[in-house]
């Protein structure tokens, strides 16, 4: 595992727990390729964003409730305290844009999707999404 997506991994795994635990690993596996392809997609400048985001959770996170880096040598509850530390400090800017695209794929998985009530059991997309229809320039024109 390189250290993109180990530090991706215990980001995640802090952010998405719940009373349950994290998600499961063929989850965060998805979400950490799926990252990566994002990154790739979105451009150098989006790319510097995120990952100055993760690194900076990664390395400054874990010091600010005294323990050693990097971030996934903490245990998640530690994890999440010192994230909630890093997010009242200057540093919070980075992080908000890394947990934004964490969360802006994250909750593009299918598990996802059925867990916070977006889709029903066996569908794979929102059922309010309906294709659009595009209007001509003709009926424009006339409208």
């Amino acid at each position: 595992m390189d250290f993109f997506s180990r530090d991706v991994r215990a980001l995640a795994e802090a952010l998405f727990s719940g009373p349950d635990g994290p998600p499961p690993a063929s989850r965060l596996d998805w979400l950490v390729s799926d990252l990566g392809d994002f990154a790739e997609q979105a451009g150098v400048r989006a790319r510097l964003v995120l990952t100055g985001g993760i690194e900076v959770a990664t390395w400054v996170a874990p010091t600010l409730v005294g323990k050693l880096p990097p971030l996934s040598r903490l245990s998640i509850p530690e994890r999440c305290a010192a994230l909630d530390k890093l997010e009242h400090t200057p540093f919070g800017l980075p992080l908000l844009a890394a947990k934004a695209m964490l969360c802006i794929v994250y909750y593009e998985h299918p598990d996802a999707l059925r867990e916070i009530g977006v889709t029903a059991e066996g569908e794979t997309k929102p059922s309010c999404l309906v294709p659009l229809r595009r209007v001509s320039s003709r009926e424009g024109a006339a409208s």
